[in-house]
């Protein structure tokens, strides 16, 4: 009685998920993989900023806000680092580097929903740094 109770469940199961899908699941992930393995060159290729000025600038720094926002927590840390405070200076880091981070990726979000759109004027950056990367400390040891 079990037996045949489970012998159901089972041949219910095979008919539900079909036998052949990991057949086709495993081609379909082959075929991902290559497709990963051949565009990769594409992909590790630099990526070149867009001239100011453009609606293509406008996007690109709208993605690399959204991408780029969790730096700024790292960079708030690093500022509160030199700071013996109580309470702790990386509670004031993680707030503030928190809270700039928000508010960078929701700049992100308004330069990508915008960026047809030429304003501000010229399509300049609504904020400065334009993008994340440019008030990081240099490694140069000048």
């Amino acid at each position: 009685m079990v037996f045949g109770i489970v012998t159901s469940l089972i041949s219910a199961s095979q008919k539900l998920i079909g036998v052949g899908t990991v057949k086709r699941s495993s081609k379909t992930w082959v075929a991902l993989l290559a497709l990963l393995v051949f565009s990769f060159p594409l992909m590790a290729a630099e990526v070149e900023v867009q001239g100011e000025g453009t609606p293509q600038r406008k996007l690109q720094r709208g993605f690399l806000n959204i991408a780029l926002s969790p730096v700024e927590i790292s960079n708030e840390l690093s500022k509160e680092v030199r700071n013996d405070t109580f309470p702790p200076s990386w509670v004031a880091g993680l707030g503030r580097g928190s809270i700039y981070a928000v508010g960078r990726a929701l700049v992100g979000i308004y330069e990508i929903v915008t960026f047809p759109i030429p304003y501000p004027a010229h399509y300049q950056p609504v904020l400065q740094p334009e993008f994340e990367w440019q008030h990081l400390p240099s490694s140069d040891k000048k």
